[in-house]
């Protein structure tokens, strides 16, 4: 659909030398969308990707907050598993995008995208969980359109940096990401190469 973007693409649109001169707009029709959502996870955290990417959480965080200094009405909901913010500064910037920015955060996978064929919106549907008073948990399905849709995509190791580390001799993980020291994560398995 014209309106899903990947992260790389939304990434550019909020660039000053990006192809919209920095600002958001939805390709179908070049208008500045009213509602925008991220889906976090995307590509990872499944069966072929066991592991989380340590990134995504932060930089859709970052677009969300972004996007949100230059346009407070456009409303933002990031579709999460959970929040990964475990750098330092990280979940005071998260809670910031949440509690003051009034990015939602809301947590579900999101099992289809629809696309409207009048307007080119998006419509997802999730399952939404949530607490009533008495403290019982309600679900139900429920279907949100919206403008844009952004997949947070997790990273993976290309072929060649797999090739490098071999022809370094650099340890790498079971998901060929560098392996690293605990606490200190620079270092890498080779004396005076670091990651």
């Amino acid at each position: 659909y014209p309106n899903v973007l990947s992260s790389i693409q939304y990434e550019r649109q909020l660039s000053a030398s990006g192809p919209t001169r920095g600002k958001v707009l939805r390709p179908s029709d070049n208008q500045k969308p009213k509602r925008v959502a991220w889906l976090q996870c995307v590509g990872s955290r499944d069966a072929s990707h066991d592991y989380c990417s340590a990134v995504c959480c932060m930089y859709a965080t970052k677009q969300a907050t972004m996007s949100k200094g230059h346009w407070p009405e456009i409303d933002m909901e990031i579709f999460i598993m959970d929040v990964r913010s475990f750098s330092k500064g990280y979940e005071a910037y998260y809670k910031n995008a949440r509690d003051k920015l009034g990015v939602r955060y809301t947590r579900s996978r999101v099992s289809k995208i629809i696309q409207d064929p009048k307007t080119l919106n998006l419509i997802l549907r999730y399952m939404d969980r949530s607490e009533s008073a008495n403290g019982n948990t309600q679900e139900r399905i429920r279907e949100e359109s919206f403008d844009m849709v952004v997949l947070s995509v997790g990273m993976e190791i290309d072929e060649s940096t797999k090739q490098l580390a071999q022809r370094l001799n650099v340890e790498v993980d079971a998901n060929g990401f560098c392996k690293t020291v605990q606490y200190d994560p620079l270092q890498t398995s080779r004396a005076g190469i670091y990651a």
